[in-house]
């Protein structure tokens, strides 16, 4: 059966399924901006985080403060962490890589499998390097395990490195699922670190901070070679999203509320060690809320898009689809 269209319209048939697309012409922000200044404001960010708690003596302080914390943990539970925190290694990365390529293989977009190998690896290579070489000036006493750089730290980059490489590969009808997940792991595994005193809180957080600026950049250099779309599948469900960022939300608000307890309560600094078990389970919930929402904002910040090459064809009488501006 052949059905007419209204006039201007592509005629298709009844066995036929046109695609739908969203309207592109009215988008504020060409993907191009909008991926660059992405990667600006996560590069300003990471260098805020380091400028605020490395180069201050306040900022030493406080966190070597919670760093010390970690040692008051008990064993059961730092045996826990440490075995969470075992998971991430060269192999598990490698393994990592090769999902991502496998995934990139089986959609046919090897260059987007291409795109988000060479994040995950550059991110982390660039971690290791500025943790060598960013300095961490001596601007407070301690023992030497306190005074140790940690900034930024390359679990959290590998942790944020598989997350962000499986939400760039991932298809855009799985995303929504793909993302909240991702997030979640960033955030464990970025509060692992502390509770197992590898990291302090500017080093969960700077990784991942790294990670989402590479990747951003990334992001711009797709769009300049035409591996950018717009995408056909409906976003997150806002009731969703609200639900999430409200959650982490949650977690920050209850991480300030115990690091002002001590404040507004001064009998509680009475127990010798209290002040680090406070501000050290204070920076573990920042670092999971702070990590939580930096993932769902990169997941934001792709979401209406189609990443890699574009399929190859449309079917017959369908409309092929717009490209974006650059």
């Amino acid at each position: 059966m052949r059905v007419t269209n209204a006039p201007g319209q592509p005629v298709s048939t009844g066995a036929s399924h046109q695609r739908v697309t969203r309207p592109i012409g009215r988008r504020a922000v060409p993907p191009g901006i909008r991926f660059g200044g992405a990667a600006v404001g996560a590069g300003v960010l990471f260098w805020v985080v380091y400028a605020g708690f490395v180069l201050t003596e306040f900022g030493q302080r406080v966190e070597n403060l919670g760093l010390a914390g970690a040692a008051l943990r008990d064993d059961l539970e730092r045996a826990e962490t440490l075995a969470r925190l075992s998971q991430i290694s060269v192999l598990s990365f490698g393994a990592a890589i090769l999902v991502v390529l496998l995934i990139a293989a089986l959609r046919r977009r090897l260059g987007l499998g291409a795109v988000a190998i060479a994040t995950m690896v550059g991110a982390t290579v660039i971690a290791e390097v500025l943790k060598d070489v960013l300095p961490r000036p001596p601007l407070v006493t301690g023992p030497t395990w306190l005074l140790r750089n940690t900034f930024p730290s390359g679990t959290a980059a590998v942790a944020a490195s598989i997350a962000i490489g499986a939400i760039l590969v991932a298809p855009d009808r799985l995303r929504a699922w793909v993302v909240p997940l991702a997030a979640a792991f960033v955030a464990i595994i970025g509060q692992s670190t502390q509770v197992a005193g590898w990291h302090r809180l500017s080093g969960a957080i700077g990784g991942v901070l790294l990670v989402e600026t590479v990747a951003s950049v990334a992001l711009v250099v797709m769009v300049a070679r035409g591996m950018v779309r717009s995408s056909d599948v409906a976003p997150l469900h806002p009731r969703i999203r609200t639900g999430l960022v409200l959650l982490a939300g949650t977690v920050l608000i209850i991480g300030l509320v115990v690091i002002t307890l001590p404040v507004l309560f001064p009998l509680l600094q009475a127990p010798t060690g209290s002040s680090s078990v406070f501000v050290h389970t204070a920076f573990d919930l920042f670092g999971v809320g702070v990590s939580f929402l930096a993932v769902l904002a990169f997941g934001a910040l792709v979401e209406p898009f189609g990443l890699g090459h574009p399929r190859a064809a449309s079917r017959q009488g369908d409309p092929p689809p717009p490209s974006l501006p650059a």
